[in-house]
Parts: C-alpha cells; structure tokens; sequence
C-alpha cells in the first residue's frame, strides 16, 4: 500500500513510487519526453495518477529498461 501525504492509503502498489524527474533521470531522459510518452501512449510505460501527481513504479522503470535490452542492432528482442 502507498501512503500519500496527507496520510491516505491508496492501494496495493509494490514497489517503490518516483516522481517523472526521477523516472526520467533513471531512464537517461528528458522530463518531457515521459510527459509526450504519456500523452501519446507509446511506448507502453506503466504510471500512476495520483490526483494531479503522475508517478512511477520503479520496478515499471527496471523491466522497460531490461526489455529494451539488445546484443545487436538486428535484434528484435525475441
């Protein structure tokens, strides 16, 4: 469960919640680059709304960085 600042529980969310600065640092990208991901739907990054704060699991961040994994320029990621 996550507690909001006001103290409110708002679910069952595992994992650690960071803020799109934080998601964007740990991803090697601009703020506004996850703000136009968001917007557009692609690629599918996971995120929660909270009100009007959008934040990210960290766990979410880890396996789209893994997924994005390649050993060739080829490579599809099958």
């Amino acid at each position: 469960m996550v507690k909001t600042r006001s103290g409110r529980i708002i679910g069952n969310v595992p994992g650690e919640l960071v803020n799109e600065h934080v998601a964007a640092s740990t991803l090697g990208l601009k703020v506004t680059t996850l703000r136009r991901w968001r917007w557009a739907g692609f690629p599918h990054l996971p995120f929660h709304k909270i009100g009007n704060a959008v934040r990210y699991n960290r766990e979410d961040l880890s396996d789209f960085i893994k997924a994005g994994r390649r050993t060739s320029t080829s490579c599809d990621g099958s």
